[in-house]
């Protein structure tokens, strides 16, 4: 009984050194999906004003415009992949960090504090409903669709 004991108390020791990590974990993931948004967002504002306030030139080709749309699509995909890698990542990291929080009894209520729980019973779930990868997708959709709009419709 006394190894089990200890088998225990080494279990938690290893949760407690891992449970900051896994929290850096998960705000540095979250971090470099907006690192990543802000990052395409102003390449393609960028090109977005340089080509409203660009010397009008004739109407590209077609094959001109092909490729300058191609290459702006791949760009914005390449970075929507990213994103999404990186959304996935956040989520493992979060959920072994609730994982980690229930075992060390952040959630047990009396456990740390008289007659309630360290966390709220809803922080295990509610990292479910954000919704910011959907923000940043739609904000790189809506800036790809402008940029494609003015190569399109340049005079």
């Amino acid at each position: 009984m006394p190894e089990i004991q200890q088998l225990r108390e080494e279990q938690i020791e290893v949760l407690k050194i891992l449970y900051p990590w896994y929290k850096e974990e998960v705000f540095r993931r979250r971090e470099q999906m907006m690192r990543l948004t802000a990052f395409a967002s102003a390449f393609l504002v960028l090109l977005l004003v340089t080509m409203l306030v660009a010397p009008s030139r004739p109407h590209p080709n077609f094959t001109t415009a092909l490729f300058a749309i191609t290459g702006v699509a791949l760009f914005s995909a390449m970075f929507a992949y990213l994103i999404l890698q990186q959304r996935n990542r956040h989520r493992m990291a979060k959920q072994a960090l609730i994982e980690i929080e229930r075992v060390l009894g952040l959630y047990d209520e009396g456990l740390y504090l008289v007659g309630k729980a360290l966390y709220p019973e809803h922080w295990q779930t509610a990292w479910l409903g954000d919704r910011s990868v959907i923000v940043y997708l739609t904000v790189l959709a809506t800036l790809t669709v402008l940029v494609i709009a003015a190569v399109l419709l340049r005079p």
